[in-house]
């Protein structure tokens, strides 16, 4: 008479994938949550709703409408103001490139989300003891002349008709006011 085994029947194994074979998965993934994104309709934000078609100085109003939302965000918590300028960031290339599609011209003046962007970058290094009216009206123009001067890069973006260009001329406006607060903030403590 035979005796039972208590051998288990194995199952067929799938060889282990390498590291190599999983990045294309993953690279996958994060393009979907990519496309996923850019499936909301965020095409009014764009234009901030009507905001953006005010007969002249849509891009000012824009600029305007940024501080407010700096102001409180650098009291609430200054990590918060950066969380909310990059999600802007994102979400705002999104919406431009809904808006324009299918159009020829790829900055319309009506397109102030940059600007709102642009000019929230411009805070993004202020100490928040320094985020009070003068600090808020010395970074509103330095980005209105940076964006209107297009020095340097401003103009290399400004060049680029697509949505990443259209966004990042403002936020490189901002940038260079933020170097200039950042400066001023710096003189400030050392004297």
């Amino acid at each position: 008479m035979k005796r039972p085994t208590n051998k288990r029947p194995t199952r067929p194994t799938s060889p282990q994938k390498s590291n190599k074979e999983l990045a294309p998965q993953k690279k996958a993934q994060d393009l979907s949550v990519w496309k996923k994104l850019s499936k909301l309709n965020v095409k009014p934000l764009a234009t901030l709703g009507p905001l953006g078609f005010f007969p002249k100085g849509s891009g000012t109003l824009g600029a305007l409408v940024a501080l407010p939302i700096a102001y409180c965000l650098g009291q609430i918590f200054m990590p918060l103001l950066w969380i909310v300028t990059l999600a802007l960031y994102f979400v705002g290339i999104i919406a431009i490139d809904q808006y324009t599609k299918n159009k020829e011209d790829k900055d319309p003046h009506c397109v102030i989300i940059d600007e709102v962007v642009g000019q929230m970058a411009t805070f993004c290094i202020v100490i928040p003891g320094f985020l009070h009216w003068p600090m808020l009206l010395l970074g509103f123009l330095l980005f209105r002349f940076f964006d209107i001067a297009k020095f340097g890069s401003v103009a290399m973006w400004d060049q680029k008709k697509q949505p990443l260009g259209v966004m990042m001329d403002d936020v490189t406006a901002g940038i260079q006011s933020a170097f200039i607060l950042g400066l001023i903030q710096i003189i400030y403590i050392l004297t």
